[in-house]
């Protein structure tokens, strides 16, 4: 299920998190990650900037899901809009691919608005959480604070439908603005160094 998942992180856990680099408590994790905002349909929205950890941090969670038997898929938003969009004249097959994201357990969303969308895709995101919302989980994750989402929807009426299938339904875990990605590269170059300069 781990496998299949597609995490970009498929050996993330919560077990390694550093929850004092990432300035939110442990609690709060290790009760997500006993899975019951899937049970209840709940979505997760993960804020931050960029090498924050946000992806790493998902990744842990849907891992935790595969090993309850959830089933789980992780796409990064540009790679998801481009699916689409290669399906767009084909209604059946369209049909199909946005029923099958939309009946897994728990959907990770990575990269999530980190550009605006036309109307046309956001027509396709509104049909995708028309059919998760109430029934099954998602996990936001991107550098724009939810204030933001509404205009990088495209505003108007659509954008109000989207938001109202998400926001209303989610908890939020803001990043903190620590760069945990430059920390970590850092500390592997200083090792490296080391060893080659031994």
């Amino acid at each position: 299920m781990i496998k299949t998942a597609s995490f970009k992180y498929p050996m993330a856990s919560i077990e390694s998190l550093d929850f004092d680099a990432r300035q939110v408590k442990k609690n709060t994790i290790i009760n997500l990650a006993a899975m019951g905002f899937v049970t209840t349909a709940t979505n997760l929205i993960i804020t931050g900037p960029t090498g924050a950890g946000k992806t790493y941090l998902s990744c842990a969670l849907g891992i935790e899901a595969c090993k309850k038997t959830y089933r789980v898929f992780y796409i990064r938003m540009p790679d998801l809009m481009r699916n689409f969009e290669d399906r767009r004249d084909d209604l059946k097959e369209l049909t199909r691919y946005r029923k099958i994201l939309g009946n897994y357990n728990l959907l990770i969303i990575d990269e999530w608005l980190n550009y605006k969308l036309n109307e046309r895709d956001a027509k396709m995101l509104y049909e995708l959480f028309e059919q998760r919302s109430g029934n099954n989980s998602t996990i936001f994750v991107g550098q724009f604070p939810v204030s933001e989402w509404h205009d990088r929807l495209g505003g108007g009426t659509q954008a109000d439908s989207i938001m109202d299938r998400i926001v209303h339904n989610a908890y939020e875990i803001p990043s903190s603005e620590t760069n945990l990605r430059k920390i970590y590269d850092s500390k592997k170059l200083a090792n490296l160094k080391a060893e080659i300069e031994k």
